[in-house]
């Protein structure tokens, strides 16, 4: 966090407004968090956006001087970043339900989990259809301890519908930084390749969906039987897996 003191006259005085603002994606409250999602989106007014990112009242904000606006900027430049990441979810849990986020690092999503939030996000990126964004957020958010099942996502969507659409929007952003740190962890597996055919090639940034579904399928192959036990096993174990396989068609091609 970082420290802001602003002096400004009062009658015939001169008082002080103490805050802090954060300097980082972990440092912000799922408040800040939105506000900055509503920003990128357009809908967040500059003098908001800064008041709730520092604590500062909106009314002072707009007497600053412009250089004093960029001063007071220069502690939330992690926003605009190149290469932004966070891999954590800021929002926990969907308000009026029990949906709450996957843990940081995505650890303990299943692949098949995985495929299916994929699926429905890059089709909301594509579409902007509210209808998509509440079958992604239905693939990502599942009640505490609940194993994920694609047949539970028509009755997640109602309740995620009445949700404010701010917030639904925020954990879409949101799930976008946290891609982009699974691409970092993984580069070899998201980096645009013509090596083996059985490994994701991103498209861009990210393998298309396409992809992964071919993926899963070269897992299962013949062995239909235990098709669930594949689309069940962790998304890390899975990442992990193809780093090796393409290391070791990389060694094979010298």
């Amino acid at each position: 966090m970082i420290d802001i003191a602003i002096e400004y006259p009062c009658l015939f005085f001169k008082r002080r407004a103490i805050s802090k603002t954060p300097s980082s994606w972990a440092e912000l409250t799922e408040r800040q968090f939105i506000s900055i999602s509503r920003m990128i989106n357009g809908t967040e007014p500059d003098f908001r956006f800064l008041s709730i990112l520092t604590g500062i009242r909106q009314k002072l904000i707009k007497r600053l001087s412009p250089f004093e606006l960029f001063k007071l900027s220069e502690g939330i430049d992690f926003v605009g970043q190149a290469g932004n990441s966070h891999s954590a979810f800021i929002i926990g849990r969907i308000p009026g339900t029990d949906f709450v986020s996957p843990k940081p690092k995505l650890a303990g999503l299943t692949f098949g989990q995985f495929i299916f939030t994929e699926s429905y996000y890059n089709d909301w990126m594509s579409t902007k259809d509210e209808k998509v964004l509440n079958n992604f957020i239905a693939s990502l958010y599942l009640p505490s301890n609940e194993k994920f099942a694609n047949e539970s996502i028509p009755n997640r969507v109602e309740k995620i519908a009445n949700t404010d659409l701010d917030i639904r929007k925020a954990i879409a952003f949101n799930y976008s930084l946290v891609m982009i740190w699974l691409q970092k962890a993984y580069p070899l597996i998201f980096q645009t390749s013509s090596g083996d055919p059985d490994i994701a090639r991103a498209d861009g940034i990210r393998p298309k969906q396409s992809a992964w579904l071919k993926l899963f399928e070269s897992f299962v192959g013949d062995d239909l039987i235990n098709r669930d036990r594949y689309a069940e096993l962790p998304l890390h174990t899975v990442l992990r897996h193809l780093t090796t396989k393409y290391k070791e068609s990389v060694r094979k091609s010298v």
